[in-house]
């Protein structure tokens, strides 16, 4: 089985041959994208919610955020063969790593991008299948699309499977 490791603001594809794994999902969100029938997914591991919120910086990193990350990962994953209707997600991050008490929402980075990641989604009729966000740990996952399993290990000892 290959290892092939998503960074931040990456994403990567694999087959039933391979696990991929993002480290330190803290704010961001790690976005599993597959097709459970043909054994291929993709994981995105993005940090913002929104690529156009500062229209005077234009970031050509595409996969650094949650609304053109998706729209990337799902072109990825159809041009590898996937069945548009085949496909579901498993979600992971969006935590507080700081535990701040945000009388503002919109200043928790992690809480808007579950929130963006699920409209976006939802828009695309994609199902998010399972998921584990919020919280104040990091993540780290490791996913295997050849069973759609999401092995979690989160920074305070605690491990879970989706």
């Amino acid at each position: 089985m290959a290892q092939i490791v998503v960074g931040i603001a990456e994403m990567r594809m694999g087959t039933k041959r391979d696990e991929l794994i993002t480290y330190a999902l803290g704010s961001c969100v790690g976005i599993c994208m597959y097709d459970n029938s043909l054994k291929i997914g993709g994981l995105l591991h993005a940090m913002l919610p929104d690529a156009y919120e500062n229209e005077e910086h234009v970031d050509m990193n595409l996969e650094r955020y949650v609304n053109t990350g998706i729209q990337n990962l799902f072109r990825m994953v159809c041009t590898h063969g996937a069945d548009v209707r085949n496909l579901k997600v498993k979600l992971v991050g969006g935590a507080n790593m700081f535990g701040f008490d945000f009388t503002n929402k919109d200043m928790d980075i992690g809480t808007q991008n579950v929130i963006q990641s699920k409209r976006i989604l939802a828009g695309m009729g994609i199902p998010v299948v399972a998921q584990m966000t919020g919280g104040t740990v990091g993540r780290t996952i490791r996913f295997s699309p050849e069973s759609a399993q999401v092995q979690i290990s989160a920074t305070d000892g605690s491990k879970f499977i989706l």
